[in-house]
């Protein structure tokens, strides 16, 4: 199989990906150098392996070399380092702590709603990224980290972009030899260091609260594991779903009929107060922003709803969300090593084996997805309008934008709260469109980022 090799040597892995999975239906294998490599395509090996034999697997290639820049944060520790470390961080994104960020993340999009210009172009991949991190910033560092956001944005597009040579065989060695691409690399790693250095001295000089990163610099007496998690969570708290809400506004603007059918609902259901000038945040303070409320439904009855009953008035807006990252999963591609051998599907994977899923091929699969090409949330809702996951029938595994397993993304539900209500709150006054004659494609590194993303800002009429 030396087409899989391209996988990692050529500029095109996504369409070398789709070209294995048509030849392979369940499992390829290729030697690649030293390397033994696996890329399972069907979900119910994906599972087995992922989820039923997650203990016999550590990280795999992308997150060993990512620990560059990120240490020995919970995306790249393993065992119970990582476990613990979990029980740390998890419990500040989830339930009732999640509940205390919806104001802040309503009020960070509307921001940039009373900000936006009508005929104004603006390069939506950077305007997602800065507001994703204003939110990361505000919520779990309790911090402003406005001033940050370009030099964040700019070291990270230097990272991303060197990510695919990255993840070549042998580059452990290449790595030390000093080249200009080597030399920017590392001038990026030491920005984001320096910036996120800064970030932990600033709260830690600020009154105690209880945002996560207090609780880091109150948990953890080694400042540079506090550098670590605070760099993991700054990067993977909103490079994910900044690129989530940039693929979903270029398909709703390449889908009217979609969008027309997402407005009517945000047009009946409401973020907070409704200004005379209908841009929902005229008045508005943080707490009104986490008033969901219906024309019709008591102001009483829809004080500060929690997550799920926050998300559960917006079943359109979740799903099409959900049909983004199901056609352009953030996440594109899964890789584990094997710690011992494992036998699968009748074969033997040695010890040290790299096991790959892809997102993108498992999202886009006709064997598991009906018109697996188009874009279609209606797909997510269930017949009596509610949004459920399962509501397309695909296989269990065949659904993965957040990974799956052990090491699925802690901040799942962060991720999913902040991605509905910025587009429930920007999408209801704003139809964004393409800027004419642009080449919009799938870039993939870390993340599935789009090539170019300009778009002119149109208000809603």
């Amino acid at each position: 199989m030396a087409v899989l090799g391209g996988l990692l040597l050529r500029r095109d892995p996504l369409t070398l990906i789709d070209h294995v999975v048509r030849e392979h239906h369940r499992l390829a294998y290729v030697r690649l150098g030293s390397e033994h490599v696996y890329l399972l395509s069907h979900p119910d090996l994906v599972h087995e392996l992922f989820v039923t034999r997650g203990r016999q697997l550590r990280k795999g290639r992308a997150l060993e070399r990512i620990r560059l820049l990120l240490g020995d944060g919970l995306l790249t520790s393993e065992g119970e380092r990582h476990r613990a470390q979990r029980r740390l961080i998890q419990p500040a994104l989830h339930g009732d702590r999640l509940a205390t960020y919806l104001p802040v993340m309503v009020a960070t999009a509307r921001r940039y709603d009373r900000r936006w210009r009508d005929g104004s172009e603006i390069d939506m991949a950077r305007e997602m990224s800065t507001l994703t991190l204003e939110v990361v910033g505000r919520a779990l560092f309790g911090s402003d980290l406005t001033d940050i956001a370009d030099p964040v944005a700019s070291a990270l597009g230097t990272l991303l972009d060197g990510s695919p040579r990255h993840l070549l065989p042998g580059i452990d060695l290449l790595l030390r030899v000093r080249t200009p691409a080597q030399a920017r690399l590392m001038r990026a790693v030491d920005t984001l260091d320096r910036i996120v250095r800064e970030v932990i001295a600033r709260r830690r000089a600020a009154p105690a609260g209880t945002d996560l990163l207090a609780t880091l610099l109150t948990q953890i007496d080694d400042d540079t594991l506090v550098r670590d998690e605070a760099m993991t969570l700054l990067l993977a708290g909103h490079e994910t779903t900044a690129t989530a809400l940039t693929w979903t506004w270029w398909l709703l603007a390449k889908h009217p009929e979609v969008a027309a059918w997402l407005h009517e609902e945000l047009d009946q259901v409401h973020l907070g107060h409704q200004g005379p000038d209908h841009t929902g945040c005229s008045g508005a303070t943080d707490q009104q922003a986490t008033n969901l409320a219906t024309r019709a439904g008591p102001p009483a009855a829809v004080t500060r709803p929690g997550p799920s009953a926050l998300l559960d008035r917006l079943p359109r807006t979740r799903a099409v969300l959900a049909e983004a990252m199901r056609l352009r999963p953030p996440s594109w591609i899964l890789g584990r090593r094997t710690l011992c051998d494992v036998e699968l599907d009748g074969w033997t994977l040695p010890a040290g084996s790299l096991c790959v899923a892809s997102q993108w091929a498992l999202h886009r699969d006709p064997r598991f997805w009906s018109e697996p090409e188009s874009f279609q949330p209606q797909r997510w809702l269930t017949p009596d309008g509610h949004f459920d996951e399962s509501a397309p029938g695909q296989p269990r595994a065949a659904y993965l934008p957040f990974g799956l397993g052990a090491r699925i993304c802690v901040g799942l539900a962060f991720a999913w709260t902040e991605g509905t209500l910025v587009l429930a709150t920007l999408a209801r006054r704003w139809a964004p469109t393409p800027v004419p004659g642009q080449v919009v494609t799938p870039r993939p590194a870390v993340t599935l980022r789009p090539s170019a993303m300009r778009m002119v800002l149109r208000a809603r009429t």
